[in-house]
């Protein structure tokens, strides 16, 4: 089970069904440090989607403040950064900073969007 101390049970019970829900894991696999692009493999349209679905579902209040250039690598998806595309290919290294469950179990409580630092 995912150890999540800062939000309530059922709030916990929700995340995992969300991830699990849109992903090839079992509830049983998802824990704080889970990456969402590394270890899930959302990039692209698929991570635009999965945070849409997550600011909704979640009643996420500053969507605004999310900023899809910095945690989202387009990777085939977009085609205005090429560099960026080829770069990931050739590189074990993700250059954007991953999001973790454990950053969204923040936003979860917070009730609003947060960088982690």
């Amino acid at each position: 089970m995912i150890n999540l101390p800062l939000i309530n049970k059922n709030m916990k019970q929700e995340l995992i069904e969300f991830i699990a829900k849109r992903t090839h894991l079992q509830a049983n696999e998802i824990n704080s440090e889970l990456r969402l692009a590394k270890d899930i493999g959302f990039y692209g349209l698929d991570s635009l989607q999965f945070f849409d679905d997550f600011f909704k579902e979640f009643h996420i209040q500053n969507r605004e403040d999310f900023d899809i250039h910095l945690y989202i690598d387009g990777g085939q998806d977009f085609e205005p950064q090429p560099l960026n595309f080829i770069r990931n290919l050739f590189s074990k290294r993700y250059n954007h900073p991953d999001v973790t469950l454990g950053h969204l179990e923040k936003v979860i409580e917070k009730g609003k969007w947060i960088n982690e630092e």
